[in-house]
């Protein structure tokens, strides 16, 4: 493209073999159409639902669960001497049920996810106005091709990459490609030399583009894949999908668990075999399997994806849509925010914001409070009637410049289509961008009045006369001088200046230089594409939380740095890097100061995908937010990609993770927000259902070795595993978000999924071991003599007898393990809710925040397990527990001693997190205290240097 960019029309006919004036003939633009296909941007990889569906059955915590479940029929095989029956796959059954759930969901939240993007189809404009054999026709716009002539007029979208060789006031609104707010005037005279930059391609219009004043005629150089749309999207499509960092985790995570499972079967069945007798190997191998078995968490990957899917539905309703459940994880993740600018940080409307009246400075709001008077009439007038925007409800058609002098005549009161049609344009000089003038001419009160606009130095030019303090008089050099540096300190402040005249000497002639001569000079205009309030408040909360926020944007340095100070992002310029130092600085260069940059500026699309990889490099999570096609690379590049949702183009939702249907920014933070609690709550019931397992496992292995018998069966672990640790894991994901988790700043590099969950992990271990086996030898002492007495005298002699069978063995253990899995049971119902991973050194007040779900479930299965005791045919012959006709006044207060003991390990747990707590808050080690203050005094430094550079920017904006 950039080559075209030098060649004159004529070189260009000759290039593209088309003719000036008559465009391609019909047969040859036919041609060229089956040579090179349609003019259409590439289509998206579209995955089948039963690929997707297949491929969640293929991970890694997937395929474990497929093992557990032939290995559950395995063992069901040897504990009943390979009698096949229908028994032996009820826990095959269950365990394939949970995994087929689990891919359901994640592949309808996925399919879901991409019926509501429509692709790219919607982005490419159905219609183009083009020149064959020397006649303007339209045509579809997938049917042009190289070569062809395309007529642009105001309201067009551009259909492909164009070089302009005719051009007439054209103005082109490239914000979707380049990121600058401002329209780009279009000129046809080539470029004295090359450029990779797409703004300064003065001759060129991009495809999807948008023309909004003037009119041009064009030659078609690039269609389709080639243009530079097609060429994003097409990189887009080419990028592998990556892994998050939660799969990635899970992903290893399973390859450990796995490994222990395998590893502890192998170590149970030696140790069991070498210590015990080996006439024993078959309940030596039930054990080893069982306690395999008992460390797979069976209900993991629904657990992960149901508490995922409930945290997309809650960010649903705060207008964050998530294409893939795993992305919330990574948003919680993020530590680093790119952000485009225009439309993103701010509202994507320019704004007048100062009025230089009486040579002074207003404000907006200060000059519409002003009295009504002649001079006021006739500079609003000046605003509506040298304009051609029109806005009728939510249609805006016209350059953004010009809409918002309309939006401000209506703040004053005035339509503009009511003003034209009252005081109607008689005669007219187009802007001119050698002029930078614009000039009307318009009836008021039956008499013709000249209304002219423009750069101020140029109005100033063609004034002599200036209307202030509600009289005309000759203007003055001083005059000139205080107006000029009024709009050089407006304009360092980034705002866009525009002055206004008029006067009432018009005279019909075919010499239209004198409308422009001895005019009145009536005021000056500063506008800008201000920040969005919610923008400022979400950059605070990003820096509360320890996030970076980083602004890439296609404007100019100075007027970045002038929205970086607005929103308290950068104070400096050596805090904005410009695209053309960025371009000369290698890649290390890059890396070593992209800490300390803020904003980068007058940036393309591959400069964005530079920034993003240089920071993760540095080892950030990087997300990055966008609404334009410049920016889909960069979403597609970064760790978690936010599109916009309603200003956003189909191609940067195609290319993110995450849309917001809101547009702001702000949503993101409380994305960021659901993203770490979700996290949290997934490490929560990770610590519990492997903590549970731990120490069931334990527990069994050490009575195991102890009586050379499991003192409950796999049945019993099954229960345990995939009824009460499923029922009280997912409800761990539907409690409250913990708001103080937005007070700790992430982690950079590897951040595991353990980390900190050791010391929840020992106590729930340990406590819980001591309290099942308590729960055994409490249980046994139960056990009625009858079942022992014709050839032992106690029941611990028929255990350690090798004389005693198997059956024997089982029968007299029934009181020990009905106490056992009582225990085992009720315990995790009473200590899940103590489980806090949350930040507790945050603050000294005490956070009591229930999570309802969770009470209830926790109640639910304590009763359940209880009431399982005095169901006929499940307690005794699946479960091995006591038959109810073993019951009566003399052991029936087993259950209430067995509860009682479960409860232990929650008080233990609670007691010991409140000395901690205590500890920490009100007991601190000296050096543990000295180390609070340092750090309570540097965050305290912090805000008082943002709150005086914030004092001297807003000093300067009042001098100003």
């Amino acid at each position: 493209m950039k080559e075209n960019c030098t060649k004159s029309k004529t070189e260009l006919s000759k290039i593209f073999k088309t003719n000036l004036e008559n465009g391609l003939e019909v047969e040859e633009a036919e041609k060229r159409l089956l040579e090179n296909g349609p003019n259409e941007i590439p289509k998206g990889k579209v995955t089948h639902w039963l690929v997707i569906f297949l491929k969640t059955l293929m991970e890694p915590l997937q395929l474990i669960l497929l093992a557990a479940a032939i290995i559950s029929v395995f063992t069901s095989l040897v504990a009943s001497n390979w009698e096949v029956s229908a028994d032996n796959f009820i826990d095959f059954i269950v365990i394939i049920c949970i995994v087929i759930i689990d891919g359901v969901l994640e592949t309808v939240q996925e399919v879901k996810a991409r019926k509501s993007m429509d692709s790219l189809k919607s982005f490419t404009k159905p219609r183009a106005v083009v020149i064959r054999s020397g006649h303007q026709q339209e045509i579809d716009a997938s049917d042009i091709v190289v070569g062809d002539l395309i007529v642009l007029e105001a309201g067009k979208y551009v259909p492909a990459d164009l070089i302009m060789i005719e051009t007439s006031e054209l103005m082109v609104d490239e914000s979707i490609l380049s990121g600058e707010s401002v329209p780009v005037f279009k000129t046809s005279n080539p470029l004295e030399k090359e450029t990779s930059i797409l703004g300064d391609m003065k001759n060129a219009a991009f495809m999807s583009t948008f023309t909004t004043a003037g009119r041009g005629i064009g030659m078609v150089v690039r269609t389709g894949s080639q243009t530079e749309i097609g060429k994003i999207a097409e990189s887009i499509n080419e990028n592998d999908e990556s892994k998050t960092p939660l799969e990635k985790k899970l992903i290893k995570f399973s390859y450990w668990i796995a490994l222990l499972a395998f590893l502890i079967g192998i170590f149970v069945f030696l140790t069991m075999f070498l210590k015990g007798n080996p006439q024993f190997w078959p309940s030596y191998l039930m054990v080893s399997i069982t306690l395999a078995i008992g460390v797979i968490p069976e209900c993991l990957a629904a657990v992960v994806s149901i508490s995922l899917s409930f945290s997309t539905k809650r960010m649903a309703r705060e207008n964050v849509i998530v294409k893939k459940l795993a992305s919330v994880e990574t948003l919680g993740s993020v530590n680093v925010i790119c952000t485009d600018k225009t439309g993103t940080l701010t509202v994507n409307r320019m704004t007048i914001k100062k009025i230089m009246h009486d040579n002074k400075i207003l404000s907006s709001e200060e000059y519409l409070k002003l009295k009504k008077n002649e001079q006021k009439k006739l500079f609003l007038q000046s605003l509506v009637l040298p304009n051609d925007s029109v806005t009728e409800g939510k249609e805006r058609i016209g350059d953004p410049t010009e809409l918002a002098l309309v939006d401000f005549a209506e703040l004053a009161g005035i339509d503009e289509q009511e003003a034209r049609d009252k005081w109607e344009r008689i005669d007219e000089i187009p802007f001119d961008s050698e002029r930078k003038l614009m000039t009307t001419v318009n009836k008021i009160d039956g008499k013709p009045t000249t209304f002219t606009k423009g750069a101020v130095d140029e109005i100033l030019k063609v004034c002599d006369r200036i209307y202030i303090n509600n009289e005309i008089r000759k203007i003055t050099q001083a005059d000139i001088e205080i107006i000029l540096k009024q709009a050089d300190e407006l304009s360092q402040q980034a705002l866009r200046i525009l002055g206004f005249a008029y006067h009432q000497n018009y005279k019909n002639s075919n010499d239209k230089s004198n409308l422009e001569k001895k005019l009145i000079y009536v005021g000056s205009v500063a506008m800008i594409d201000p920040v969005r309030q919610s923008a400022i408040d979400a950059v605070r909360e990003a820096h509360d939380a320890g996030i970076n926020v980083v602004m890439i944007t296609g404007d100019h340095a100075t007027t970045a740095l002038a929205i970086a100070r607005d929103l308290n992002l950068a104070f400096s310029e050596y805090e904005v890097m410009s695209s053309d130092r960025l371009e000369l600085m290698s890649d290390l260069e890059l890396s070593r100061i992209i800490t300390q940059i803020k904003v980068f500026a007058r940036v393309n699309p591959e400069h964005k995908v530079r920034i993003v990889k240089a920071l993760q490099e540095k080892g950030n999570i990087v997300s990055m937010t966008g609404d334009g096609v410049n920016d889909a690379p960069s979403l597609s590049r970064a760790d978690i990609g936010v599109a916009m949702g309603i200003t956003g183009t189909d191609v940067a939702k195609q290319a993110s993770d995450v849309i917001l249907t809101d547009d702001n920014f702000k949503t993101i933070i409380k994305g960021v927000g659901e993203g770490r609690n979700v996290y949290q709550k997934i490490r929560r019931a990770i610590t519990f259902v492997i903590s549970v397992n731990i120490a069931n496992v334990l527990a069994i292995f050490i009575l195991s070795l102890i009586n050379d018998i499991s003192p409950v069966e796999a049945t019993n672990i099954l229960w345990i595993n995939l009824i009460v640790e499923s029922v009280l894991a997912i409800t761990i994901g539907m409690g409250p978000n913990d708001q103080s988790l937005m007070k700790i700043k992430p982690k950079l590099g590897k951040n595991s999924l353990f980390e900190g969950v050791w010391k929840p992990m020992f106590k729930i271990c340990a406590f819980s071991t001591a309290a099942a086996i308590a729960g055994f030898y409490m249980g046994m002492s139960f056990t009625p003599s009858e079942l022992y007495a014709d050839r032992y005298s106690s029941w611990y002699e028929l255990l350690k007898s090798t004389d005693a069978t198997l059956q024997e063995r089982v029968a007299v253990m029934t009181f020990g393990r009905t106490a056992m899995f009582l225990v085992m049971t009720i315990s995790p119902c009473f200590y899940v809710n103590f489980i806090k991973l949350s930040n507790w050194k945050v603050s000294k007040k005490i956070q009591f925040n229930p999570n309802l779900p969770l009470v209830f479930a926790s109640i639910f299965a304590a009763c359940l397990n209880i009431i399982v005791l005095f169901i006929p045919g499940l307690n005794s012959v699946v479960l091995l527990l006591n038959p109810i006709s073993s019951w009566n006044s003399n052991n029936w207060y087993l259950i209430l001693a067995s509860i009682g003991i479960a409860i232990i390990p929650g008080i233990l747990i609670l007691s010991t997190d409140a000395i901690v707590f205590f500890t920490y808050h009100w007991l601190p080690k000296s050096w543990e205290r000295n180390r609070r203050i340092a750090t309570e005094f540097v965050e305290k430094d912090k805000i008082k240097t943002v709150k005086k550079v914030n004092s001297v920017v807003e000093k300067d904006k009042k001098i100003n």
